[in-house]
């Protein structure tokens, strides 16, 4: 079989247990790794932890424990780990920052490349206690990156948490104002909110900094 019609079956059809028989009988780690990945996007973590722990990707199947709201079976995992890869760093430092536990400090591009999707996966998963210690940490974060407040932001505007949302932009502003992707934020937090002139003044503003900037652009001319 192609890889084409692989995807196909993955992406458009979705028939995963096909995919799975197919990647299987042909020892194919590429295609059974990119499968327990859709699978864990997917959110259908019973059946992604299988594949990533018959493929040794056992940081993802740490993950797929947290989410099913078994950390202790992720922390076993994580903890027995003796790779220094980024994403084990990180879920090591995840797993004290929401327990209120401050045990490693991860570092700027960590926070960057995972902080944001994991508290969308808290959030969604209405793991509510620890998206609010992991928020509650932010001042941590914030000492190594400040984007945090943006990523912060952006989080609770998708999740419909409009007034925190604002709160966090405006803390994200005070450290990088010229960056023109607060300002869309800020206009689509105030679009929530039906404060279409609010939105306005925070494209404008987006594009004083940027005038080419696109996505400013288009919400603007969207907007009028």
């Amino acid at each position: 079989m192609k890889k084409f019609e692989l995807l196909k079956i993955i992406f458009q059809r979705k028939d995963y247990t096909l995919a799975e028989k197919l990647c299987t009988s042909k020892v194919d780690d590429d295609s059974l790794k990119m499968l327990a990945r859709v699978l864990f996007f997917e959110r259908k973590y019973e059946r992604a932890e299988v594949l990533f722990k018959k493929l040794h990707m056992f940081t993802e199947y740490g993950y797929c424990r947290l989410f099913q709201n078994d950390k202790k079976s992720a922390d076993m995992v994580w903890f027995a780990i003796k790779d220094n890869s980024p994403l084990i760093m990180w879920a090591k430092a995840l797993s004290g920052y929401i327990e209120k536990e401050q045990r490693r400090e991860p570092t700027f591009f960590q926070i960057r490349n995972f902080y944001e999707s994991d508290l969308d996966s808290f959030l969604t998963l209405k793991m509510t206690k620890y998206a609010e210690n992991l928020i509650n940490s932010i001042q941590y974060f914030a000492d190594i990156n400040p984007e945090v407040y943006k990523f912060t932001a952006r989080v609770l505007y998708n999740h419909g948490y409009l007034n925190l949302a604002e709160k966090f932009l405006k803390t994200a502003k005070e450290y990088f104002y010229e960056d023109t992707e607060l300002h869309v934020i800020d206009a689509q937090v105030r679009l929530a909110q039906n404060e279409p002139k609010a939105a306005i003044k925070a494209l404008e503003n987006a594009l004083d900094i940027s005038p080419a900037y696109y996505p400013a652009k288009k919400m603007l001319l969207n907007i009028k």
